[in-house]
């Protein structure tokens, strides 16, 4: 990526002087630009492509070439993986109606007569039938089912995605292995894969567990992929070519037994929390883990409205406080999270991502994403209008501890409700508040350190980057939804 042939082809037979009188930039150091000597900032190039108005594609094109330059090959990869990640979650936050029991409808429907207490398949599309009446018919019975792939297999895992609409409660264990890949990915790669494959999984299915081997890259290499029902056992070829099924009860106890005694040995990809007393435990051990561990801890928000959570005011607290009166653990980890942590994490520094459309829903409800709605916290119109003039204020007198940035979803459509905690370090956190399902709210926690560090280098550069709106644009947006309420 050439950012200087890229952009003088962008630029075409425009002189220095024309550049620099539309753009702004000194016309000396426009000259310099165009020939290399200067390296263009985020700030230069940002104003050369708004006032020449480049088309989307070429604007694209400026800004990875600049990104790709400024941070070299390697980070610029996994940002582009995290972002990728972070995009393909957006449709759980979006779509409510993933939840929706109308999927149960869905059904395998597969012509197969199991004769005799071993076959072998020698078919891909044999492979597949035997395969999706295997799991279809355990999660029928209520049997759980184990599974071992690649995140690269789409055969099987778009057979566990439909098997997950079709029985959202099918009880299934998961575990990705290396030792299906042809060639090995990078580390970052194979795990950003991983977690774009079973976030939507997790979002459908409470009873789904994905968990990930950091072994077994060259073991098992004939037939990698396994299928362990309570009444089958099915071992597929790494081309999902092949396969050997049985019925044989020693051999289904036994490989129930192998997998078992392997998921204790993996690492659980996400984590689930679905009750309130467990989010509120869940916040708090984070907020003191990563505030002892490192100082300098710095809490990210992708969510609706700017990150409010901050500006709760005594009244508000008390209101929390008084609500689950009647439930003596979720009261005293309530009053610990308010009088020893909160006033810290007040304090620390906050960077939130807000979008448009969530700024109109936080006008139009006064919902807290970071306040559990059993709690029955709504911010009054007035408290919104006041909550909003001081992220403004924020953004106006550029707080470094408090910042804030309108995200541009033409070039990121983020997911919602995305927690990230932490330094840049082996202690960092992500959380995803998700959708409620039956009137119940669910916290995806990833745990996984390479998935982790991708996207809290991504997130960290989105600043400076055309993902999020300049500055001014910001305050001007802010004035006009204030000045309307």
């Amino acid at each position: 990526m050439d950012l200087i042939r890229l952009l003088n082809e962008a630029l075409g037979d425009c002189s220095d002087v024309t550049v620099s009188k539309v753009s702004g930039i000194e016309r000396t150091r426009v000259n310099r630009i165009r020939n290399g000597k200067f390296k263009i900032s985020f700030e230069e190039l940002s104003a050369i492509t708004n006032a020449f108005k480049f088309d989307r594609e070429t604007s694209q094109k400026l800004y990875d070439a600049y990104l790709y330059e400024k941070i070299g090959k390697d980070k610029y990869n996994s940002r582009l993986l995290a972002k990728e990640f972070l995009s393909s979650m957006r449709f759980a936050s979006k779509d409510e109606t993933i939840f929706s029991e109308n999927s149960n409808g869905l059904k395998f429907h597969v012509d197969f007569n199991f004769e005799g207490e071993n076959l072998t398949l020698e078919s891909l599309l044999s492979v597949r039938r035997v395969s999706s009446m295997i799991m279809s018919q355990a999660a029928a019975d209520g049997s759980k089912i184990r599974l071992i792939t690649s995140p690269f297999n789409a055969n099987f895992l778009s057979r566990v995605f439909m098997l997950t609409a079709s029985y959202p409660k099918a009880e299934i264990d998961h575990i990705f292995s290396l030792s299906a890949t042809n060639e090995h990915p990078e580390p970052s790669t194979y795990y950003m894969e991983v977690a774009k494959v079973v976030y939507p999984i997790f979002m459908m299915n409470t009873n789904y567990n994905a968990y990930y081997s950091l072994v077994g890259h060259t073991s098992n290499g004939l037939m990698p992929y396994h299928v362990i029902t309570d009444k089958f056992s099915m071992l597929v070829s790494a081309d999902s070519e092949n396969a050997i099924v049985t019925k044989n009860a020693d051999v289904i106890k036994l490989q129930k037994k192998l997998f078992d005694e392997s998921k204790k040995k993996c690492s659980s990809f996400i984590n689930k929390i679905n009750t309130t007393e467990e989010f509120l435990s869940h916040y708090c051990s984070l907020v003191e883990r990563t505030s002892i561990v490192n100082p300098d801890t710095i809490f990210y928000s992708i969510d609706y409205e700017p990150c409010v959570l901050l500006y709760m005011g005594d009244e508000e607290l008390k209101k929390c406080v008084a609500h689950v009166s009647g439930d003596k653990e979720l009261s005293t980890l309530l009053e610990r999270f308010i009088t020893k942590l909160y006033p810290d994490f007040a304090e620390d520094t906050h960077i939130s991502f807000f979008t448009k459309d969530g700024v109109r829903s936080f006008v139009e409800t006064g919902t807290i994403a970071e306040v559990p709605e059993v709690f029955g916290l709504v911010a009054t119109p007035e408290r919104r209008k006041e909550i909003l003039i001081k992220v403004l204020e924020n953004i106006k007198i550029n707080n470094k501890s408090k910042q804030y940035f309108l995200i541009n979803e033409q070039e990121f459509d983020p997911p919602l409700g995305l927690r990230s905690l932490g330094s840049g370090t082996r202690n960092d956190h992500l959380f995803v508040i998700s959708n409620k399902k039956d009137g119940l709210r669910s916290i995806l926690s990833i745990t996984n350190q390479e998935v982790l560090s991708c996207v809290f280098e991504f997130i960290r550069s989105l600043p400076e980057t055309n993902m999020v709106y300049p500055r001014e644009e910001t305050v001007a947006y802010l004035e006009k939804v204030i000045s309307s309420l």
